[in-house]
């Protein structure tokens, strides 16, 4: 348990150290070919309860199947819970920051299609993806580079590298993670402002278990 100690006590100071940043991370860049970071303000109201079961049971079948952890070699216990963090403008930090050493493999957390592959002020090198259902998005931010060949409109199996950890876009440069968001989404064109969810009561550990949280999304 002692030789875990350093490793863990560095991964929160660098926790620590982007929520400090957190006026700079998400301070407003100059305009981009598509959005900088996803919607992070609520769903509109007055969604009746016939779309709210559908969007139950989505999420039920979910977290039945689970997320792959997106980042090789990074145990499930290791990803601190940075869902709804404080940011700047009384704006909430809408992902999870997964810490690892630049350059790590990032994975696809289930099959999809990329839906966008580009740059951005913010996020810098980003993809984003939508599930066969086009029921979730997901949004992969900072990456050092993409994986060779990756293109928009493919179809990504589980569990394939779609790019590498980095600090592009605003992140801190010594402070290498990939900023991971999942959304729910009711219309494929809408893709980019969907409803947040924290991902990591859905993310799957190498025993194929997912880390039980109460809450899943704001």
């Amino acid at each position: 348990m002692r030789t875990l100690a350093p490793a863990i006590t560095a991964a929160t100071a660098s926790l620590v150290w982007l929520a400090a940043c957190a006026p700079i991370l998400s301070a407003p860049g100059p305009a981009s070919p598509f959005p900088e970071t996803p919607a992070e303000s609520p769903s509109p109201s007055g969604i009746g309860q016939p779309l709210d079961r559908f969007r139950e049971v989505d999420t039920e079948r979910l977290r039945a199947t689970g997320l792959l952890l997106p980042v090789k070699g990074v145990p499930l216990g290791k990803v601190e819970d940075s869902f709804d963090a404080p940011r700047d403008d009384g704006r909430r930090h809408d992902a999870v920051d997964i810490l690892a050493p630049r350059g790590t493999p990032i994975l696809a957390a289930t099959d999809g299609t990329v839906l966008r592959i580009g740059t951005n002020t913010l996020g810098g090198n980003v993809i984003w993806m939508v599930d066969p259902d086009e029921r979730f998005a997901f949004y992969y931010a900072h990456l050092d580079r993409y994986a060779r060949g990756i293109k928009q409109g493919d179809r990504i199996a589980r569990g394939t590298v779609i790019g590498y950890v980095g600090t592009t876009g605003n992140s801190p440069r010594h402070v290498p993670h990939l900023h991971f968001q999942l959304m729910r989404i009711s219309d494929i064109k809408r893709w980019s402002s969907g409803t947040p969810l924290n991902p990591l009561p859905f993310l799957m550990g190498d025993a194929g278990v997912t880390r039980a949280s109460p809450e899943m999304h704001r």
